[in-house]
């Protein structure tokens, strides 16, 4: 045995060591590499075989073992995450040793064999390229070839070896030695056959520049082309808003969306700050303007500001993968409100419902008109009142306002919230009831300036000081501090984010923009192109909404009194660049069988069934092992198992349930008197020493003889368990 482990180290180091002989190899092991390959691996090999019972107590082979592995572990791995990589190997190689040579386990040398596969194919893999070091490496893909699959099989050959019996062992040997012997020529000339560049080499150029800037092709000139493509002269759409200018319509190849300006823009992040507006969703609604939200924030923080619901439904069914139509469990009686079917195909995941949800479909991926993969239909009832409902709607009756004390919570500083109700106060001056405060509070923003974007700080100070400090802002400012100053006047608020589908937002360059998507995108041409809403990154918003009494929430934009945006800084203004899909091929909504996915699934299933029945069998036999060990009658009964399992494995016959194990071992004729023996040994109540001695030793040689001609160690050691229980009957 120890001649074998010696040549099964030489094997290991040898495939190892490689390319400190030959410069081919690009592989530099550093002291990490050093450690590992060299010292640990063989190390703890090393201990388990000469330094483990019965040489060594246990106890001591484990304490060497571990003061071992934590040694080389600090050295060379340190305390990072290579730890863990130490830890693993480590073990692998004392426990693998073990099992092979102390045990002789068939089963632990298959790792032993994928792992020396793994680094010779890895070290074939890392040969540098011929066309730069032809000189150097010449024929050793070749060389390494032929040595690694020699090294396997002389790895297979040690461990057949290792595994073979004491009876059968000048037979075995030599004609192990014949086998290999015959393989060489063939191995020989299988590696000379193979050409010297037979390991292809990709070649891969690292960018140390930013990717070029993708080529927009403009679309101006496409759109007129199409049929009713002059929109100038159309009524629905002569109030386009022109304030800054005619922004040009720009197109992108599909493949290529995601490049360019930020990612963030055509991820609907940002606010094309990058010069352009992205298309974000193609909207389909009736209502005319629609918000679709994405986001509730109802919660306060006296720094941080309003912060997202978690427990809120509306915002689970954003991200809430369907199976089913979603309908909303909780519809309130409010006044006003129309059922609208909105329909949105998006380039995002992430759902955009208008308020108040009542259903929702299951997202529809479509690959074939990317980056427009994402549609979904819903019903939303959209709230139809107008400022006239607002300023005559009721004040709040008593208790009314239950279950609203989240909405209502404005916990501040006590020196800002008196600067905010200072605001509140001369704002509101004489307003009578919800609906009249909410409008005194927008037409406070009068001298406020509009700066279109979306900005993510909303922290007290920011509001403080876009309210009284700088007077200008985005969205965020304007939603967040209403909200702020609602609550103070004691109406329930929150603050929604998401999108804004809007005509006065709908320029020229979106509108021919829809038509060419509508003629490249069946599901668009469902749905009129009056009710079609290019939504771009610019179009990200941020508003308020205010309870008001009988009408519930109703969605407020909290700019519609503050100073437009200046010439120049509406991203609504800047260029819209949508995907060109045209040349795209529309899939078919034919079914067509996945025969690869149906075949990858059988093959994982059949190697998932294969590794489960032998897990079960190998680990059903480790467990009997265990309990076998332990005394008394669960010991006894264990081994009795055990030693079932094991004639089961050999090809004996399972026992019949109703069979007693002496009737049993009758029709096992190389089980000889082991059941007569044993039952006088163990069962009889008393038995004079003489007899006892003489059973023991006719038992021993029954166990022997048994073990023997079924060629399986662990039968041995089941009888020997059996024999060692005493004092043990079945009652």
């Amino acid at each position: 045995m120890t001649v074998l482990f010696i040549l099964r180290t030489l094997l290991y180091l040898g495939a190892m060591a490689i390319p400190f002989a030959h410069r081919g190899v690009v592989i530099d092991y550093d002291l990490y590499g050093l450690g590992l390959y060299f010292l640990l691996i063989p190390g703890q090999a090393v201990l388990a075989f000469f330094f483990t019972p019965p040489q060594r107590k246990l106890q001591h082979t484990l304490t060497a073992a571990g003061l071992f592995q934590l040694v080389i572990t600090l050295l060379f791995a340190g305390s990072g995450s290579g730890m863990l990589h130490y830890l693993l190997l480590g073990m692998w190689s004392f426990l693998s040793t073990c099992l092979l040579f102390r045990f002789r386990w068939r089963c632990a040398a298959i790792p032993e064999l994928i792992f020396l596969a793994a680094v010779y194919l890895r070290l074939v893999n890392f040969t540098r390229g011929l066309s730069s070091h032809a000189g150097e490496t010449g024929g050793l893909p070749q060389l390494l070839l032929f040595i690694g699959i020699a090294a396997l099989l002389g790895q297979l050959l040690v461990i057949m070896l290792i595994l073979r019996r004491k009876q059968e062992e000048p037979r075995g040997f030599w004609e192990y030695l014949v086998i290999l012997a015959a393989m060489v020529p063939v191995l020989l000339a299988a590696s000379l056959l193979v050409p010297p560049d037979f390991v292809q080499h990709s070649v891969v150029f690292n960018q140390l520049f930013a990717p070029p800037e993708p080529e927009y092709r403009p679309l101006e000139e496409e759109a007129e082309g199409l049929p009713g493509g002059n929109l100038r002269d159309r009524s629905p759409l002569e109030g386009l808003r022109r304030q800054n200018g005619q922004p040009g319509l720009y197109g992108l190849p599909a493949d290529r969306w995601g490049e360019g300006d930020s990612q963030g823009d055509r991820e609907g992040e940002g606010t094309g700050t990058g010069g352009r507006q992205y298309a974000i969703m193609v909207v389909s609604s009736p209502q005319d303007p629609t918000y679709l939200a994405d986001g509730y924030f109802d919660s306060f923080d006296p720094v941080r500001g309003f912060g997202k619901a978690r427990d809120m439904p509306l915002n689970e069914i954003v991200e809430r993968r369907l199976l089913e139509t979603w309908i909303n469990p909780a519809v309130p009686g409010d006044r006003s409100r129309l059922d609208t079917e909105i329909f949105t195909l998006s380039t995002i995941a992430e759902r955009a419902l208008a308020y108040l949800p009542l259903q929702a479909e299951p997202t529809i991926y479509d690959r074939s008109v990317y980056p427009f993969s994402y549609s979904y239909p819903h019903v939303a009832a959209i709230s139809i009142t107008d400022p006239y409902d607002w300023v005559s709607a009721r004040d709040y009756r008593e208790n009314e306002l239950r279950g609203f004390e989240k909405e209502l919570d404005i916990d501040m500083d006590p020196a800002t919230e008196e600067q905010f109700r200072t605001f509140l106060e001369s704002a509101i001056q004489e307003a009578q009831g919800p609906g009249q405060k909410i409008l005194a509070i927008l037409k406070s923003f009068e001298g406020h300036q509009y700066e279109i974007g979306f900005d993510e700080d909303v922290s007290v100070n920011a509001m403080e000081l876009f309210l009284f400090t700088s007077k200008s802002g985005d969205c965020t400012e304007f939603s967040n501090t209403a909200a702020i100053l609602g609550r103070l006047a004691g109406i329930p608020s929150r603050v929604v984010t998401g999108y804004l589908a809007s005509e006065g937002l709908q320029t020229m360059s979106h509108l021919q923009g829809l038509m060419l998507l509508q003629v490249n995108i069946p599901s668009l041409k469902k749905h009129p192109l009056e009710e079609l809403y290019l939504v771009t990154s610019a179009h990200r918003h941020s508003w308020a909404q205010f309870y008001l009494p009988d009408y519930g929430w109703i969605d407020f934009e909290t700019t519609r009194y503050a100073i437009p945006p200046p010439p120049g800084g509406d991203p609504n203004s800047r260029d819209v660049v949508i995907p060109l899909i045209e040349n795209r091929t529309v899939k078919g909504t034919e079914f067509q069988i996945p025969w690869k996915l149906i075949g990858q699934s059988l093959a994982s299933f059949l190697v998932l069934l294969v590794v489960t029945l032998y897990g079960y069998r190998y680990g059903r036999e480790f467990l009997l092992r265990c309990l076998a060990a332990k005394p008394g009658r669960r010991g006894l009964l264990a081994a009795e198992k055990l030693l079932l399992v094991l004639l089961a494995n050999e090809g004996v016959r399972l026992k019949k349930r109703a069979e007693t194990p002496r009737e049993y071992a009758e029709e096992l004729p190389e089980l000889g008197r082991f059941a007569h023996v044993y039952e006088e040994l163990r069962f009889k109540v008393r038995i004079d020493p003489v007899t006892e001695k003489q059973l023991k030793a006719e038992l021993l040689g029954e166990i022997h003889r048994a073990a023997a001609a079924r060629r399986r160690r662990g039968l041995k050691g089941a009888f020997l368990r059996l024999v060692s229980l005493k004092g043990v009957a079945y009652r």
